[in-house]
């Protein structure tokens, strides 16, 4: 959201240890640093989207059953009591099956819409803890958010594709079914840290390439930044709480990129 020139990376591995460390504990500076300078209204915005996301989809659900009814009633003369359930069913499921699309990929959907919060979140946090101001340009802004949102489509893609992937591991019992689980959790907070992480690459001027090479060497802060956005997905309505987290994961994942950029200058 400004017109700052690309920012040199450092070009020395950071420890594994180190960066899992810095992983974890940022989120309890990120959690001080949004409470003392009163950023705690930009995490309920996703919670309301949350609210708005769930809503729609299951309203859709009940306007694409009444729709499928209707083509029913019309070509159907004699509607025998095998029909008419078979119509009742119809009614109840597809809400379901709109929610139960909710609880998996609900939390992808507020990212993607909550792609400009999360920007300015980043911002203000390198402005808190640098001083350093960014001005406003309404055209880079633009850009900026159209980035977020190509690499957070990209990135669910890569997660789906990989998740159906490990999803075969359930052919081989137990065992298949515990390695996917491990697995289908590592590359959703992989990818999910990435996506927060991307917000400061962004403002730094690093190509969406670059940002993926950073990131891959930051690929430990990616994961445990990702892990604790993750967790709450696994509860049965977790993509309200992670709504509420992702905000925390933005602010964490650049007081990290900032740490880390400080001890290497």
């Amino acid at each position: 959201m400004n017109t700052q020139k690309k920012v040199d990376m450092p070009k020395t591995n950071i420890p594994t240890s180190q960066q899992i460390k810095t992983g974890f504990s940022s989120y309890i500076k990120a959690l001080r640093l949004i409470w003392a300078n009163h950023l705690v209204r930009y995490l309920l915005i996703p919670v309301l989207l949350n609210i708005i996301v769930v809503i729609a989809l299951v309203f859709s659900g009940i306007g694409i059953g009444d729709w499928i009814n209707g083509i029913i009633e019309r070509s159907t003369e004699n509607m025998n009591g095998w029909i008419h359930a078979g119509m009742v069913a119809i009614k109840i499921i597809l809400p379901i099956v709109f929610f139960a699309l909710f609880i998996f990929i609900g939390g992808t959907i507020v990212n993607i819409l909550m792609s400009p919060i999360y920007t300015l979140l980043s911002e203000r946090t390198e402005t808190i803890l640098t001083g350093k101001e960014f001005p406003f340009d309404t055209k880079q802004t633009i850009r900026d958010i159209w980035r977020a949102i190509r690499i957070a489509v990209r990135n669910t893609a890569k997660q789906l594709i990989l998740t159906a992937l490990c999803l075969l591991l359930n052919f081989i019992p137990v065992v298949g079914s515990i390695a996917a689980i491990i697995l289908i959790f590592i590359i959703n907070a992989y990818y999910f840290g990435y996506g927060f992480m991307d917000y400061t690459f962004e403002r730094w001027r690093l190509s969406p390439k670059e940002s993926r090479k950073e990131t891959h060497k930051l690929k430990y802060i990616a994961f445990t930044n990702g892990a604790v956005y993750s967790l709450p997905l696994y509860l049965f309505c977790g993509a309200f709480i992670a709504a509420f987290i992702g905000g925390v994961s933005a602010v964490a994942a650049t007081i990290s990129q900032l740490e880390f950029k400080e001890k290497q200058a």
